[in-house]
């Protein structure tokens, strides 16, 4: 392999003081009318391909279960500019201590300011190009009269008397597309939700056995998936991803899709040392437990085919809240 087309490894956290401002904080909440804070803030899961995602966010709406639309707006655009730069424990917060009611929630939908300059996409190769959120790209950047927005459908709590403090991880190579003999991408709703005080963080590393053997002599890039529950154990094989919505012309994501797909990933990285390394940070401790896959092919992977991509190896892995828990890819196999 051509060790030259690993990306080395630059490991930081944004920090921001970001002003909002509360637009709608109408009806009932489940604590009987308490309020708490609540913190955003934005990660992504890498892609292939692409060098910078600039991405501007305007507003975030939360729908409590018994109650209206919360409506919180920033006093001035919140703007990434490169969404790439937030992988592993790296994040950026878009709203801190908003008050809002406390309660659970159904949904959240957040808001981009679609197109040049706002959000934009720039290829490995290749021009700037204009980014949107479906329905952008034709000009009405409004849905009914309300702006154009991503919506997740993770259900969350904030508490009473405390602070909520979550994560919105955009799993980018699934949600971010280029519809075919277009020129520009769109931004689908392919998120995750968690709540930092329940997520720990996976660091692993992949020996150079495991790089230079021919179950990894094709380089088309050199990635971990992420997988919920122990495959291994349920006898179950990886897959790809892959979103048939896509090919649909449907604005929604498909998170049911037939077989064993990934929920997040990460590329692997050479370091000052030499060393192979990738780190997923942001992830839900749960009593399945996850399973990690390393594959030398997550840049053929498409969302929008049901692409044959080959795994080499699959290892269980168990998340504590708060902890750090290390993997080891070491013995070369054949490809799963």
């Amino acid at each position: 392999m051509n060790n030259n087309r690993l990306k080395r490894i630059a490991s930081y956290s944004l920090i921001a003081g970001l002003g909002f401002s509360l637009l709608t904080a109408c009806g009932g909440s489940s604590s009987g009318g308490s309020t708490s804070t609540a913190s955003f803030s934005v990660t992504d899961a890498p892609v292939d391909d692409i060098d910078t995602v600039k991405i501007t966010f305007s507003r975030i709406d939360l729908k409590p279960a018994n109650g209206d639309i919360v409506s919180l707006t920033f006093d001035e655009p919140v703007v990434i500019d490169n969404l790439l730069d937030l992988t592993g424990n790296a994040a950026s917060p878009i709203i801190s201590g908003a008050v809002v009611p406390a309660g659970d929630y159904q949904w959240l939908r957040i808001f981009v300011t679609g197109g040049f300059p706002d959000s934009t996409v720039l290829p490995k190769l290749g021009n700037e190009t204009d980014l949107f959120i479906p329905g952008q790209q034709n000009g009405n950047s409004n849905n009914n009269g309300t702006p154009r927005s991503l919506q997740l459908n993770t259900g969350f709590t904030v508490p009473a008397g405390g602070n909520a403090d979550f994560t919105i991880d955009f799993v980018l190579r699934k949600g971010l597309t280029k519809p075919a003999n277009s020129d520009y991408y769109l931004l689908r709703p392919a998120l995750r939700l968690v709540n930092n005080v329940e997520v720990g963080t996976i660091s692993g590393s992949v020996d150079a056995t495991v790089i230079a053997s021919n179950a990894c002599t094709e380089d088309s890039g050199t990635s971990v998936y992420l997988y919920e529950g122990d495959l291994n154990a349920n006898e179950q094989v990886p897959d790809d991803y892959y979103d048939p919505n896509i090919n649909a012309d449907i604005d929604t994501v498909d998170e049911n899709v037939g077989g064993q797909r990934p929920i997040s990933s990460a590329e692997v990285s050479q370091n000052n040392l030499g060393e192979y390394t990738f780190e997923i940070g942001f992830v839900r401790a749960t009593d399945a437990g996850y399973s990690l896959a390393l594959t030398c092919q997550s840049s053929i992977d498409e969302a929008a085919s049901d692409d044959d991509i080959s795994f080499i190896e699959v290892l269980p892995v168990i998340v504590t809240a708060n902890e750090t828990s290390e993997v080891v890819f070491s013995a070369p196999q054949l490809p799963l």
